[in-house]
């Protein structure tokens, strides 16, 4: 494996470990509501306590498809 290569697959992995990460903290709904608060229209103004009881479920990480002719619903029914 030469040098460039090496590079590149230490790339991706500090990419999928960043990714993992944001997907943990994202997860964390006072964090979420705090983003939404900010960002999103229909909540601006709003405080991020107020926020919470609008994100509904828990979210699924890494968990269900989302590749085209996957089911998500039927993905959940197998666990």
């Amino acid at each position: 494996m030469d040098a460039e290569e090496k590079h590149a697959i230490q790339t991706a992995d500090q990419e999928a470990q960043y990714d993992e990460k944001a997907k943990r903290l994202l997860v964390q709904k006072h964090i979420l509501a705090y983003i939404l608060a900010k960002t999103v229209d229909e909540f601006k103004g709003m405080h991020p306590r107020d926020v919470m009881q609008y994100i509904e479920g828990e979210p699924f990480i890494s968990e269900v498809s989302v590749e085209p002719g996957l089911d998500s619903a039927e993905k959940r029914r197998e666990k």
